[in-house]
Parts: structure tokens; sequence; C-alpha cells
């Protein structure tokens, strides 16, 4: 279609077709910068989050949405909960909002951060961790506090997420 009313516009001139065209910094547009798919609400939810010392306390009616966003440094979200006695079983969920960015990864430690129990790395839009459970491995968790932390898959990745946490009685 350009090429079309380019030839068009030659033809109706009489001295000939010339045309010029500048691609130099300063004639380009500059657009606004893209939207990022997550609101500051989601990107704030349990802030400041970032580390095992600073994990936001989590019940199970805490549900998000919440967000990993740009950042410097990269954004991780850690999260706090209780293992009452007389819980048989523990189910820890991340579902993402947005299939078609980049994947989201969880993580579950004692309490202090120190000791990895069980992580979800899979590439579906959801990463479950259930203890006792057997894929991805995860012992049954003793009464006390856990942390679980939700990361990029890869560096620079970010999207949004719903979580739950599920605690089942004996």
């Amino acid at each position: 279609m350009v090429r079309a009313g380019l030839a068009a516009l030659c033809l109706a001139s009489t001295s000939g077709c010339s045309l010029l065209l500048d691609f130099s910094p300063g004639a380009i547009p500059v657009d606004a910068p893209p939207e990022p798919p997550y609101s500051q609400s989601e990107c704030d939810f349990g802030e400041p989050n970032n580390s095992p010392a600073e994990a936001t306390p989590l019940s199970p009616t805490d549900v998000g949405p919440a967000a990993i966003c740009i950042g410097d440094p990269e954004d991780h979200d850690f999260y706090r909960f209780t293992v009452p006695a007389g819980t048989a079983k523990v189910t820890v969920r991340i579902s993402l909002m947005s299939a078609t960015l980049r994947d989201l990864d969880l993580r579950l430690s004692d309490a202090t951060g120190a000791t990895m129990l069980s992580q979800s790395r899979g590439v579906e839009d959801t990463e479950t961790v259930e203890c006792p459970g057997s894929s991805p491995a995860c012992p049954t968790l003793a009464p006390g506090d856990y942390l679980f932390e939700v990361f990029p898959a890869i560096p620079g990745s970010i999207n949004r997420y719903d979580l739950s946490l599920t605690l089942t009685p004996m």
C-alpha cells in the first residue's frame, strides 16, 4: 500500500521522483515506555519482603495478587507462615496470572531460609509444593515457622501471581 502511494506520488510529479528518508536518532519518534504487566499495588503486596529477614507473615486467607517486578536488585518475594500442631498436610501454590510473561518458581525452606526443604521449578502456569509430597519431594512439616520464596525462573523474569497456603488438619 505504501509502495503504491509512493508510485502515485512519483507519477503525479512532472519533474521526476525523489524520496528522502531520515532515520537519524533525532528523527525517530519516541514512544511512551511500555506499561508494566502488573499494577503498583501488586508490586507492593507484602513489601518489603525481598529477603528471609523481611518475610511477610502469611495466613491461608492471604491470596494476593502479587508480582515479581522489574527492579535492581532483582525482585524476590519471601513469605513466612506457621504450621500449627495437628497439621497433616501443607500446600503452597502460586498461580501465574499471565501465560505470556516469564516463568516464576517457588522454594520452601526452614524459618531462617538457610535450609531448602523443597522447590517447584516447572514451566507451567502453577507452581506447587505439597508436604508431605513426592513430586517435588517434601517432608512432613513439624509444627513451627517456615518460609517460601517466589523468584524469577531466569534472571529478569517478571509476572503477576496469586498465592495460596493450605493447612490441612489431621
